[in-house]
């Protein structure tokens, strides 16, 4: 805590301030307020070009062509705009109270994609600079500042000063408004792009096909969903795409069908049909098992059979006897999407959902370009509603951390995953893109393996993807040991085309992977914590999936 406040600019402002003290609130994310430094969001500062600026005892020193604009702004009216033309140095020099800095924070946004971009930030100490990150492939392009950076600030030598430079094309640039310095490192810092992608082979215990292409009167299965029944059974279920490879709105002959495994997926019963409606078309399976009552769930999305009706309908099964049998289909649309989204593009996603520790069954869906929408239910499945809408984001996966919070872990652009946490059961959210988890934009999976609540020695989870920037290809698994904030280099399970993907932790503690080889096949492979970790890690006691209601 830091006892003196100094004046923002010419006035105080809850925009502008230096050194703030009082009660801890949230700022930029996860930084109470008794940590920040220095603030600004440039909203009393001229709208003009400069080539030197002071805010508090803070000056601000630009080459090229920088400028405070009120064109845009993330909050407030104005923001601090690096034109394109040259290469621009912004470059904030540091009172000696400022320069104990950890942590630099800033919302920005890239003027366009054309190209060429650079973005690099550094600090001054002992009169040298030194990189903090480079941050080229890191800042999106478009509206809404939705790059919010994350910086922790090394070593222990004092900062004197803090540099951003940028080169960009002409009439381009680079937008930056929320900056602050602050006196710890944030808790999760941003992740910087890497080309370098999971190599190592993850050997298996064992490795077969349970869903071939162009066998069972079925041109292309596709869309893998797995889970392990409260008795041990897993149920892995998919997409028989009868005529074609193509989604369900272009195809109306589309079936559920699972197989079911009783040893840990060594042998498997043969193919059934999810006895569904006969007047249209099924796709993108999803599965949940209710550990209280030891129901199975089966989401998926249903059209009818007539073309011009371009309807998504949300519909469940639930088995009480660990996939044996089903229920007749439940279409429980209107519980959680209301008459607008009545011909919206709105599907549930494929693959899984969770029930939290306090017995909420949680899934999502997604509305094309508009985000996704957790739906849940706390009566074990006879009624659901929506939850909340969490965006940007395409298709999701949630889980609870070992902290009780929930994460949604989403598809969104090439290159990266989207990454929204929630500390008060969806109320709010914290987002921030993750280019640690490179991504070709295709659905994953993720799961949470073991916790140390449950007596486990480590939080444990698993991640599952297509780990390659541009193509769905070199599927891949990682583990984090601490709720997802940093993950393993990976192991690869499959270096050729690999899609879709889910993951299951069976009875003997190892865990499955049902996936989609390509388009050839969905194959059911299973391995050891030992082998993704190389010896280094392994359950410090039987394997129990956890169904114990917390309150």
């Amino acid at each position: 805590m830091f006892a003196s406040t100094l004046c923002a600019e010419n006035h105080p402002s809850p925009q502008d301030v230096v050194v703030q003290t009082g009660q801890p609130a949230l700022l930029n994310g996860d930084a109470p307020a008794d940590d920040v430094l220095f603030s600004t969001s440039f909203e009393r500062q001229p709208e003009a070009t400069f080539q030197q600026l002071k805010i508090s005892s803070v000056e601000i020193n630009a080459t090229g062509t920088a400028s405070i604009t009120s064109r845009f702004a993330h909050s407030g009216d104005k923001c601090l705009h690096m034109l394109g033309d040259t290469k621009n140095k912004v470059t904030l020099v540091l009172p000696p109270e400022l320069s104990g800095v950890k942590g630099i924070r800033f919302d920005a946004e890239r003027w366009t994609a054309k190209g060429p971009f650079e973005f690099k930030v550094e600090v001054q100490q002992d009169g040298k600079w030194h990189d903090v990150a480079q941050l080229d492939h890191v800042i999106e392009v478009g509206a809404r500042f939705r790059s919010h950076i994350q910086l922790p600030v090394a070593g222990n030598a004092k900062t004197e000063a803090i540099r951003f430079s940028t080169k960009a094309a002409p009439q381009s640039g680079l937008l930056i408004d929320d900056l602050s310095l602050h006196a710890s490192v944030p808790k999760r810092p941003t992740t910087i792009p890497t080309d370098v992608m999971p190599s190592d082979p993850l050997k298996p215990i064992s490795s077969q096909s349970l869903f071939v292409s162009g066998t069972q009167d079925t041109h292309t299965f596709r869309i893998p969903a797995i889970v392990t029944a409260t008795n041990g059974d897993l149920i892995a279920a998919c997409d028989a795409r009868r005529t074609g490879s193509g989604d369900l709105i272009p195809q109306r002959t589309i079936d559920i069908v699972f197989r079911r495994s009783s040893d840990n997926g060594k042998t498997w019963t043969p193919m059934e049909i999810l006895d569904q409606s006969d007047d249209g078309g099924c796709s993108d399976p999803s599965l949940l098992v209710d550990k209280i009552t030891g129901d199975l769930f089966c989401f998926y999305n249903f059209m009818v059979e007539d073309k011009s009706n371009k309807e998504f309908r949300f519909y469940v099964q639930k088995s009480s006897d660990h996939g044996k049998n089903w229920g007749k289909p439940e279409d429980f649309t209107s519980q959680v999407a209301g008459p607008e989204l009545k011909n919206a593009f709105k599907f549930i996603t494929s693959g899984r959902g969770i029930q939290t520790r306090d017995g909420t069954l949680v899934h999502n869906y997604v509305r094309v370009g508009k985000g996704i929408t957790l739906f849940a239910s706390r009566d074990h499945g006879r009624t659901w509603r929506t939850l909340s809408d969490v965006t940007p984001g395409d298709e999701s996966k949630v889980v609870q951390l070992s902290d009780g919070a929930l994460m949604v872990n989403s598809r969104i652009a090439p290159g990266k995953r989207f990454v929204h946490r929630s500390a008060d059961s969806g109320k709010s959210w914290e987002s921030a893109a993750d280019f640690g988890l490179p991504d070709p934009r295709c659905n994953a999976s993720i799961i949470q393996y073991t916790a140390r609540r449950d007596g486990y020695s480590k939080d444990r989870l698993l991640f599952c993807n297509a780990a390659s920037n541009q193509q769905r290809q070199n599927l891949s698994v990682r583990i984090s040991y601490n709720d997802g904030a940093n993950w393993s280099a990976g192991k690869v399970i499959d270096r050729g085309p690999s899609g879709y993907s889910e993951i299951t932790i069976l009875n003997d503690g190892s865990f499955g992977v049902l996936y989609e080889s390509g388009l050839k096949e969905i194959r059911f492979v299973r391995f050891s914590l030992a082998a993704l970790t190389n010896g280094t890690d392994q359950l410090n006691r039987p394997y129990a999936h956890a169904n114990k209601v917390e309150n």
